[in-house]
C-alpha cells in the first residue's frame, strides 16, 4: 500500500489518538499536550503521511494573523527518518501544494543554527532562505535562525 497524505480533522478519532502517543512519546512531555493538539486540529492545519491506518510522520502549520498569506510551520515529527529518508521532504511538500491552493503565500520556520541537517534539508531540498535571526532570551539568549520559503 502507497503512503497517504493529508491534513487531519479532530473527528478522526484513530489518528488523533496516535498523534496524542505519538507525540507523549517523542519529546519527553515537552512536545505538544492533548489541549494543544486539539487546538492545533481545530485551529491550525495538521498533516500527516499514514500507511496501513498507521501514521508515519505529521506536520503542524499556524495561519499568521497579521498576514493570513503567510504560515508558520510549527513543528515536523517522522516516526522512523531512517525507515523513510524523504517522508518529511514528501510530506511538506504536499502540505505546501494544498496551502498554496488555499492562497498561502509564505512558510516561514525558525532553526536553531547549530541543527545543520534540519538546515541544509530546508534550504537544498525545500528552497527556504534565511530571512531574519534573533536571539532569544526566552532560550537563554541562543540565536534562532528564521527562513522563509514563498509558495
Amino acid at each position: 500500500m502507497a503512503i497517504e497524505y493529508f491534513h487531519i480533522k479532530e473527528r478522526d478519532f484513530d489518528l488523533v489518538e496516535q498523534l496524542i502517543q505519538i507525540e507523549n512519546s517523542s519529546y519527553d512531555g515537552g512536545a505538544l499536550d492533548v489541549f494543544d493538539l486539539i487546538a492545533m486540529l481545530r485551529h491550525a492545519r495538521v498533516y500527516v503521511a499514514v500507511e496501513y491506518d498507521e501514521i508515519l510522520g505529521a506536520v503542524y502549520f499556524m495561519r499568521n494573523f497579521d498576514n493570513p498569506d503567510k504560515v508558520f510551520l510549527h513543528s515536523i515529527n517522522i516516526i522512523d527518518p531512517q525507515a523513510y529518508p524523504n517522508l518529511g521532504t514528501s510530506l511538506l511538500n504536499i502540505a505546501f501544494a494544498d496551502m498554496r491552493a488555499f492562497g498561502i503565500r509564505l512558510v516561514e520556520v525558525n532553526v536553531d543554527p547549530s541543527n545543520y541537517r534540519a538546515l541544509k534539508i530546508y534550504r537544498e531540498q525545500l528552497g527556504f532562505v534565511a530571512s531574519d535571526s534573533m536571539q532569544s532570551e526566552i532560550l537563554g539568549g541562543e540565536e534562532i535562525l528564521m527562513l522563509q520559503k514563498e509558495l
